[in-house]
């Protein structure tokens, strides 16, 4: 079976939503009403193409589950403009008529440039949230640095639970306040420890403050110059957050959250 049949064929009860991971820091939700959300998909490999000086730094290291146009979206999130997670070449696959985008200032003026919709493209505002049908979309803050001032973090609300969606970001606390606020109930973390990520240490920590009680780890064994080692977080996990449990997903594997998941 591949992936997108996979998807579909994936049971979803009322309280429940099921994730996939993409790889790298891309996910698709699916919901208990059969709607597909993105979250920074990154199916090509663009990075490599657009930074040929870095050489075999920023090959792909593992295939993408599935090609761009083999998603039929709802709704794309991008959280900002690093094209690990605006993915330039898989854009206009990943883009329908019926999908609506929902990302920061900067992608939403580069996808404007290109040519899509401008009706299709809405630009979010931290602590701003946005009805999405059956979840509530809060963007919240997030520490890039100076690599995306503008970058995001996403909270999903889907009534019985909220799912968390970091960004990249590093562990600035006085950044990360609305979410720490919030107590997700999943947490999905970066675990890099490059280019001002979290590692698996500190992603074990921050779960432990969030008070989450399943974190999914995202943003490894992509790139080589990436790094990430998942056994950071999976020893971490009971001395941080004695209370979370580590859900690791290998690309194209999903889970379900919610409801009587476990």
């Amino acid at each position: 079976m591949n992936f997108p049949e996979a998807v579909e064929g994936q049971a979803v009860k009322p309280g429940q939503a099921a994730v996939f991971w993409l790889g790298q820091a891309g996910f698709l939700i699916k919901t208990a009403g059969g709607r597909k959300i993105a979250i920074d998909p990154y199916l090509s490999n663009c990075v490599q193409r657009l930074i040929p000086e870095e050489g075999d730094g920023f090959k792909r290291l593992m295939p993408p589950p599935c090609e761009a146009k083999e998603l039929d979206l709802d709704v794309l999130l991008i959280s900002h403009e690093h094209n690990d997670h605006f993915d330039v070449d898989a854009i206009g696959d990943l883009v329908r008529e019926k999908t609506q985008v929902y990302t920061n200032c900067v992608v939403a003026a580069q996808m404007e440039e290109m040519g899509f919709a401008a009706d299709q493209i809405h630009v979010l505002h931290k602590g701003q949230a946005e009805a999405l049908g059956e979840c509530t979309l809060l963007p919240v803050d997030c520490d890039h640095g100076e690599l995306a001032p503008e970058a995001l973090g996403f909270l999903l609300d889907f009534g019985f639970g909220r799912l968390y969606y970091a960004g990249d970001t590093a562990l600035t606390l006085s950044r990360l306040a609305v979410p720490l606020a919030m107590r997700p109930e999943v947490a999905i973390l970066p675990i890099n420890g490059a280019f001002g990520n979290l590692n698996g240490v500190e992603a074990a920590r921050y779960a432990g403050l969030l008070g989450c009680r399943v974190c999914i780890p995202c943003h490894f064994w992509t790139f080589p110059l990436h790094h990430g080692d998942p056994q950071q977080i999976i020893e971490s996990i009971g001395a941080l957050a004695p209370r979370c449990r580590v859900q690791m997903l290998c690309q194209g594997e999903g889970c379900l959250v919610g409801g009587e998941a476990p």
